[in-house]
């Protein structure tokens, strides 16, 4: 089967396929940003998309390896023969791409687990971990950080999943481990800078409504019960690797 040539719609082709075979596959990235915004999105924050990421559950990764080829992807065989039971490659060498899959969990500075929440949202990841997934990257750059500011333009925090970004989820998810509350509230810090510098073109009603929902999101993080092994790493500081 032929791959098309619009990244989106071929996002869309292939979630459609891989649910009429029953496979729980949800777009993750900047891509899955794109789809969660408003269109057209704010002009600051528009970016290129190259490729599109996804995650499965176990279940979804085995029958990947035959509906895959069946959409017209190859495998990088020597990766996914290594890392396939957590991630894999697959490429469109008709177009030139790339997609990414994680496999039950989004390991990179941290690790984020996702394959129970899968069904939340029926073409990404809920916004919760969708904005994780970008808060963890220890060194930001400026695609990520722009990634983040539209995410929190158009998207509340609070408790709950509609059409917002859950706090009950990330709070209780940094509670259970010190370093990823570290670099989620470094993350913040970082974005409440970039906009104090007033060079990415927001309006400064704007600029403020991100900073009132990433402060609402770190009183979340800062209230929520910590685990005794949380407290005794705290103790230790950024002496010591934390991602």
């Amino acid at each position: 089967m032929s791959t098309l040539p619009e990244l989106e719609a071929e996002m869309h082709r292939l979630i459609a396929q891989a649910q009429a075979r029953g496979i729980f596959l949800r777009l993750l990235g900047g891509l899955a940003i794109k789809v969660q915004s408003p269109q057209p999105m704010h002009p600051s924050l528009e970016r290129k998309y190259p490729d599109i990421d996804f995650v499965t559950n176990k279940a979804g990764a085995k029958e990947l390896l035959d509906f895959l080829p069946d959409m017209g992807y190859t495998p990088n065989k020597t990766f996914n023969t290594l890392s396939g039971d957590r991630r894999q490659l697959w490429y469109d060498e008709q177009w030139g791409r790339q997609i990414d899959i994680f496999i039950g969990d989004f390991t990179m500075c941290h690790t984020l687990p996702l394959a129970d929440r899968l069904h939340i949202e029926p073409l990404t990841i809920p916004l919760a971990e969708l904005f994780l997934s970008k808060a963890q990257i220890v060194q930001l750059n400026r695609k990520d950080a722009l990634d983040l500011l539209a995410l929190l333009l158009y998207h509340e925090v609070g408790p709950g999943d509609a059409s917002t970004i859950n706090t009950d989820i990330i709070a209780d998810l940094c509670a259970k481990d010190w370093g990823l509350y570290t670099t989620i509230s470094l993350t913040a810090q970082k974005l409440r800078t970039l906009l104090d510098e007033a060079e990415i073109g927001l309006e400064a009603t704007e600029a403020q409504t991100i900073k009132r929902r990433l402060i609402s999101l770190q009183k979340a993080m800062d209230d929520a019960p910590k685990t005794l092994a949380w407290k005794m790493r705290a103790r230790v500081g950024t002496r010591v690797r934390w991602y």
